[in-house]
């Protein structure tokens, strides 16, 4: 696990989440990520509805996710073809 320079506000974790998920090299860590991606966006989905909202952050979320959902296909699409 990497440290920290400064702390990363609650906001900002499901994008850092979706970026160490996009840009994993190791395929075998890819998943995992990808997971832990899709919860924080959960979790600042949950924390957006209680609060006053962007909607542009809203939006980037629902995208996050769509190109996750992508990345996860496409891993076991690649997986497939080198059985």
């Amino acid at each position: 696990m990497s440290a920290r320079l400064f702390p990363i506000p609650e906001r900002m974790e499901w994008q850092q989440a979706f970026l160490a998920a996009v840009l994993e090299k190791d395929r075998a860590r890819v998943p995992i990520l990808i997971q832990d991606a899709r919860t924080k966006l959960v979790v600042r989905l949950d924390e957006i509805a209680s609060q006053s909202f962007s909607h542009d952050e809203v939006e980037a979320i629902h995208d996050a996710d769509y190109l996750l959902q992508g990345l996860q296909s496409s891993l076991s699409y690649r997986n497939d073809l080198e059985d």
